[in-house]
């Protein structure tokens, strides 16, 4: 398996371990969580890991708190920390939480709420593994936690939050090989990307919880891989509007912008952000220096500035560093085709095969095969 091929699901898969708190606003604790997740979103990950930290004391039976303050420190750890630290504390982190829903499950077994979290816990080792690039493992832990929140769906229909990961993993077996999709139905599921959309869509509308991400991640479908520029830009718009802080968030609208060409609001987005990154941790910082380079040269080429653009998409490809190399794969796509609009033939073809080499499913990916065949007129 491909890391890059794997990479546009598993982006946001430690933030899946927050789509389960609260689920239907039943139970005692749940508007400190609700508080804490909602620091989380919005980038305030010292605030969010106190209220949580406080909240599990208080307590320690609420279903999703204790998943959502391991992924308040995970937040916090990957602004600041090294990739290897990072890891290390997350893995001790869920250790620490996989006993608790443990017990809880044993305490409590035919509650599916606690059979949810349980699984989701379980399954979040595979984004350690998934790091280092141990595809087995990776695998394993995914479908050990995976497993045991079909069982609570089935248990609890009514529990619409589970249609995302299920959907995920639905969407992501429909673009691949007849092996992953026989396994798929295996499992019981659809390897369907239009049934795998559905479902995330029907948590993106009517969760109470857990539409955050799934128009997150359906935002990324979106505007990278099924292109629907305006689905996209209503999903983007939503949760820049809702969470303000969340950088990542800002930065996929101000893509929405320019995906549809609103290049004066994309303007004043792109302006701000820049203002805001020396306010990141340093991890960040350098994460999001390259997404803004690249958002700069797709600014300046819809602007008609090509050289100008070529400068900022040559600093992103200089500067990336993400896991998740879609905006690479873009930049790529872009100074191929500015090279082809100079008549630059053998440059534009070398960069279209550096786009279609990460070979991660995007959109950019067709598009760069289409325009090595024939080239880019403009």
């Amino acid at each position: 398996m491909n890391h890059p091929n794997f990479m546009p699901y598993m982006k946001y898969s430690i933030i899946l371990i927050v789509l389960f708190s609260v689920l239907n606003g039943q139970r005692p604790g749940d508007i400190e969580v609700r508080q804490g997740v909602d620091a989380f979103y919005n980038y305030e990950h010292a605030k969010s890991i106190k209220i949580l930290t406080q909240a599990r004391e208080d307590y320690p039976e609420h279903p999703g708190v204790h998943v959502a303050w391991a992924a308040a420190h995970w937040r916090h750890n990957e602004a600041n920390l090294t990739i290897e630290e990072v890891y290390t504390n997350f893995e001790n982190h869920l250790a620490e939480i996989v006993t608790v829903y443990d017990s809880l499950v044993a305490k409590y077994p035919n509650d599916p709420e606690y059979q949810l979290y349980q699984g989701t816990a379980k399954g979040l080792k595979a984004r350690i593994f998934l790091g280092q690039k141990k595809w087995i493992p990776t695998l394993v832990s995914a479908y050990q936690g995976f497993r045991i929140v079909q069982v609570a769906h089935r248990i609890d229909t009514t529990i619409t939050d589970a249609y995302l990961p299920i959907g995920i993993v639905e969407y992501y077996a429909g673009m691949s090989n007849l092996l992953v999709k026989a396994g798929a139905e295996m499992f019981g599921l659809n390897p369907s990307k239009g049934e795998g959309i559905r479902k995330m869509e029907i948590t993106a509308t009517r969760s109470q919880w857990a539409w955050t991400e799934s128009m997150s991640i359906l935002s990324f479908i979106y505007q990278f891989i099924d292109v629907d520029q305006e689905r996209a830009l209503k999903y983007s718009e939503k949760l820049s509007k809702k969470y303000p802080r969340n950088f990542d968030f800002q930065v996929h609208y101000a893509f929405s912008l320019i995906q549809t060409s609103d290049l004066k609001r994309v303007k004043k987005q792109l302006d701000q952000l820049n203002q805001r990154l020396d306010r990141l941790g340093p991890r960040h910082q350098k994460l999001y220096t390259a997404y803004l380079e690249y958002l700069w040269g797709h600014y300046y080429f819809l602007k008609g500035e090509e050289d100008k653009a070529m400068g900022f998409l040559d600093k992103c490809i200089e500067l990336y560093n993400a896991e998740l190399d879609a905006f690479l794969a873009n930049a790529y796509l872009l100074q191929g085709m500015i090279l082809d609009k100079k008549k630059d033939r053998m440059g534009a073809v070398i960069a279209y095969k550096k786009c279609i080499k990460l070979d991660n499913h995007i959109h950019a990916i067709s598009l760069a095969r289409q325009y090595l065949d024939e080239p880019f007129q403009g």
